[in-house]
């Protein structure tokens, strides 16, 4: 199925007895379900390909482009009818008209994922008790049964881990069981191959197999196994093919991936680019709980479920939920939570024996998954530690269903959500029950210190209120300006017969800049800085005729050429290695007859060098060269050679100490100029420790060594 139809399919949740309850029996889906999961499957999972959004609206932008500029601004104004042209091109229809064309064929449609996962040596340090395991189990926990999954692990080569099958019983114990294969670190990370792999499965090929989403984890960048001479060129071609020719192929296929970075010092530009090129999650994952919050933001997005709002450890069931499933979050060290229903009747872990048939507890050290099979309606209570991401899930034909929530917002652009609350697989036509009815959008930045949606603290600026239609709700979002991870919630809230009722949506979501800034040359590991900067467009409206660019380093303005339908280029001035700048770069757009200007995150230059007033392109003033200062190069042709020294066999022992200091000094900068790998510069720290042990005992000997008695002559 072509993957533009995703822009106006609707993303339905799942209501699967194995994704709420991991329950081993029964049929795949509930009552209604069916046709979510169908829905959900002609819709590909994701949002169309930014190349189908270019496709659809390029006539528009390039003509809006030839219009004259309008007076910029530097926030676009989010309160008359203009903006509009500021949305994101989301495709508005009737969401339930998708459902009835959804149930049909497709029913028996299960969601396909793969797995590729980062085994290469670096992973050791970067998650030293494996918590890949720990997500991992999570993820097999919450995957609805009878969908097919399968895992590769990747890093100078790529391994089958577990082959794609059915999720069933016995795929999920073989996956549980894999812990161990996760530590069998190789020395090399081959992302590309890990990428096409999981892509692929045991057909090799990418085509054919239809709507797929991958799962692909890493804590590094492409680095392959090649000899020194050819190792930056191959490294580069490698990330070279994965954004310009494996990406868009993955696109057009209908494959989806979700990225997620376990360090900082990932290529999270090249994750990223993946993640938005295929309509994907990218995630930046540093604790135990953020690569949890990782994998379920995947998830989220592969088997949506039906929400109820949980706020301050409370939730409400009406009269029409099936089942519900509480996963309540906890640190590893927290007691269990207790569940109070609305009768006052409680339900804990430690009185498992005596759970009731109808609810099921699986217990695990950062969480718990409780499922309530027929519960009771009304308010139900949570005793005890509830974590970021603790969500209710539930299984009801009372639904809030509403088409793809966007994986990524670009700063500066709003965007259109639309929803439409029904029953069964028509909207709900009950006169009464609407007119109680009403909702919100928020979308609220992921702070650094991990503070939950629920408790931040949402400006005017995050969050509107939905206009209803009807059973059918819209709304306008401005536009986002804090970049990074954020999480976007629609809620409806109202009465039914007398008793409160709740639905609510929630997805992870990334905010970046619509445009992507990458060095050319250069060398981070000896701190070279770059020769030029390119800028190329994230978005998919903007190319170099709707867009200008202006760039300057400490306020002298750069040179900038364009290089392609949407790329840019920015000259720089030679730099000191041990200076710090950022290049301030803004953004002028002309789209739907209007203009704006953005201004991007600051690119700095040698990030890790000290910031200092940098002399750009200009002859030294006298005496400023270090050469030029008095008495200098007398000071170094007065300055001992120790090397000399200890070849004459004339080094006094108060100098070894330095001498073995220049030695690790020049090792250490040996390995920050010439190393091309981590594997590098351990040989040569060890190569100079070696050296400086071995003058050691020289010396040692040289100093305990008896001194030959001389005999003096007898006459």
């Amino acid at each position: 199925m072509p993957r533009d139809v995703a822009v106006t399919s609707s993303l339905e949740p799942v209501r699967s007895p194995g994704l709420a309850s991991g329950s081993s029996s029964g049929p795949l889906l509930k009552g209604a379900g069916a046709r979510w999961l169908a829905a959900l499957m002609l819709a590909g999972f994701s949002l169309a390909s930014p190349s189908a959004f270019a496709e659809q609206a390029s006539s528009a932008a390039n003509a809006s482009a030839s219009e004259p500029m309008s007076e910029s601004v530097s926030e676009p104004v989010d309160e008359s009818s203009s903006e509009q042209a500021e949305q994101m091109p989301f495709v508005a229809r009737d969401v339930a008209s998708d459902v009835n064309a959804a149930s049909g064929s497709a029913r028996d449609i299960a969601p396909d994922l793969r797995m590729a996962i980062d085994v290469s040596g670096s992973m050791k340090h970067n998650d030293p008790t494996n918590l890949r395991a720990s997500a991992l189990d999570l993820l097999v926990t919450l995957l609805p049964e009878r969908s097919r999954a399968g895992l590769w692990g990747f890093g100078e080569q790529v391994q089958p881990l577990l082959a794609l099958g059915a999720v069933d019983a016995g795929w999920k114990q073989a996956a549980r069981g894999l812990e161990g294969r996760l530590d069998d670190y190789e020395q090399y990370t081959d992302l590309e191959a890990g990428l096409r792999a999981a892509a692929e499965g045991a057909d090799a090929s990418i085509d054919g197999q239809g709507p797929r989403q991958v799962i692909l984890l890493s804590d590094g960048m492409v680095d392959l196994r090649e000899p020194s001479s050819e190792k930056a060129a191959s490294d580069s071609a490698s990330r070279q093919r994965i954004t310009d020719e494996l990406t868009p192929q993955l696109a057009a296929h209908n494959i989806t991936v979700h990225t997620v970075a376990l360090s900082r010092n990932a290529d999270i530009d090249l994750l990223q680019q993946v993640a938005d090129g295929t309509g994907g999650l990218a995630t930046v994952a540093e604790t135990p709980e953020d690569l949890l919050r990782a994998f379920l933001g995947a998830l989220d997005r592969i088997v949506p479920g039906e929400l109820v709002p949980l706020e301050d450890k409370r939730f409400t069931i009406d009269g029409s939920v099936e089942e519900f499933t509480a996963l309540v979050f906890h640190g590893p060290d927290d007691s269990a939570p207790v569940l109070i229903a609305p009768d006052g009747q409680r339900y804990s872990l430690v009185d498992k024996a005596s759970l009731p048939e109808g609810v099921r507890w699986e217990h695990q050290p950062r969480y718990d998954l409780i499922t309530v099979t027929d519960p009771e309606a009304g308010q139900w209570r949570i005793e005890g530690q509830v974590g970021v991401d603790s969500r209710i899930t539930v299984v009801s034909d009372l639904a809030l269903v509403s088409r793809p929530l966007p994986a990524t917002l670009y700063r500066g652009f709003g965007y259109s959500l639309s929803a439409s609350l029904v029953d069964g697989a028509r909207d709900v036509a009950e006169q009464d029950f609407l007119a109680t009815l009403d909702g919100n959008a928020r979308l609220v930045p992921e702070d650094e210190g991990g503070m939950s949606a629920e408790t931040a603290a949402v400006t005017s600026a995050q969050q509107r209120g939905l206009e209803r239609d009807g059973a059918q709700f819209s709304v306008n979002m401005p536009p986002p300006q804090q970049p990074g991870g954020a999480r976007l919630t629609l809620t409806i809230e109202g009465q039914r017969d007398g008793a409160p009722f709740a639905r609510q949506l929630s997805q992870r979501t990334s905010v970046v800049d619509p445009l992507l800034v990458e060095p050319i040359g250069g060398n981070a590991q000896n701190a070279t800085p770059p020769s030029a900067l390119e800028v190329s467009a994230r978005h998919p409206l903007l190319n170099t005729a709707n867009t200008q660019l202006d760039a300057t380093l400490q306020g002298e303005p750069l040179s900038v050429a364009e290089a392609g339908e949407s790329r840019w280029r920015i000259e720089l001035p030679p730099l000191e290695r041990d200076v710090s700048a950022d290049v301030q770069i803004s953004a002028r757009i002309a789209l739907g007859g209007s203009s704006r200007v953005i201004d991007l995150a600051p690119y700095t230059l040698n990030e890790n060098a000290a910031r200092r007033a940098a002399n750009l392109d200009r002859s030294p003033i006298e005496g400023e060269s270090f050469g030029e200062i008095q008495g200098l190069d007398q000071a170094v042709e007065e300055k001992e050679d120790l090397n000399d020294l200890l070849m004459k066999g004339r080094l006094p022992i108060d100098k070894v100490p330095a001498l073995i200091s220049q030695w690790f000094e020049g090792a250490s900068d040996f390995a920050q100029r010439e190393a091309e790998s981590p594997q590098s510069r351990m040989i040569a720290y060890a190569v100079a420790g070696v050296i400086g042990l071995l003058v050691v005992i020289m010396l040692v000997r040289r100093m305990t060594r008896k001194p030959t008695q001389r005999e003096e002559p007898h006459v």
